[in-house]
């Protein structure tokens, strides 16, 4: 009997070892689970909480002061971190009908990337504002990624929002916290937009028509030389919208009616 029950016992032992590491395996899965699903809530909150004090840095330097000390010299810039909150499926688009020239734009790109340093200097354009959609932002020189994880970006092929041509600025789309450029498709014809120059001029802009166009249109509606007007043209993406595919865009086009 001795010998049946220490087989017994053992064989108990075995079984309660085995479950205790099933038990574990299941707990580090979910741990691991749990952390993946935090990773981009916390990478969000970390880019709004950025993109909100750059906003507050950039408005209270953008005065009636400012304006008279510094004039049409004015530069505002802000300091942020070169990785840590990127923006998920952040990339860039390359166009042309060389494809070595795209190639070697994409090392070009890649390379300038590369030797940033670990904090980032952008440089401000302004600020940008559509009230009917509760958008404030501050607009940077630049439309690299690590500008549209903080804020908008200037398409550096088109012209300074209150010039002659064209101003292309361009923002995320980010659907699941609903910020940066996702409501812009509630924007319609008519619609007031108003852009704060870096040096305090404000600028009045209305929206004269809102259009979707894939990829191979986009170029020919965001260079600044497509008109001799003062002309405004907002950009985000539109993929799977209406039905519209991969490399579609939402342009928000808009004439200047006063500055002030």
């Amino acid at each position: 009997m001795k010998v049946i029950e220490d087989s017994r016992k053992a064989k108990r032992d075995k079984n309660r070892g085995g479950s205790n590491v099933l038990l574990i395996l299941a707990a580090v899965l979910i741990l691991t689970g749990i952390i993946c699903l935090l990773i981009e809530p916390i990478k969000s909150w970390r880019r709004q909480k950025i993109t909100s004090d750059a906003l507050g840095a950039v408005a209270s330097e953008i005065t009636q002061e400012s304006l008279l000390t510094m004039g049409d010299d004015a530069v505002i810039t802000y300091v942020v971190p070169k990785e840590g909150n990127e923006v998920a499926g952040e990339s860039y688009d390359y166009y042309g009908d060389d494809e070595e020239d795209i190639l070697a734009l994409k090392q070009q790109v890649e390379d300038k990337e590369k030797n940033l340093p670990s904090k980032v200097v952008l440089t401000c354009a302004g600020i940008l504002k559509i009230e009917k959609i509760d958008l404030e932002l501050p607009v940077w020189t630049e439309s690299s990624r690590i500008a549209l994880r903080y804020g908008l970006g200037l398409y550096e092929d088109s012209v300074l929002p209150g010039e002659k041509g064209n101003s292309t600025i361009l923002g995320h789309r980010n659907q699941h916290t609903g910020t940066m450029f996702y409501r812009l498709k509630e924007v319609k014809a008519g619609d007031r937009v108003d852009f704060i120059t870096a040096d305090g001029h404000e600028l009045l802009f209305t929206v004269d028509e809102v259009k979707i166009v894939n990829s191979k249109e986009l170029l020919d509606h965001i260079t600044g030389d497509i008109t001799d007007s003062i002309q405004l043209t907002l950009v985000t993406c539109a993929n799977g919208e209406q039905g519209y595919g991969e490399g579609a865009r939402r342009l928000v086009i808009c004439h200047m009616s006063q500055e002030y």
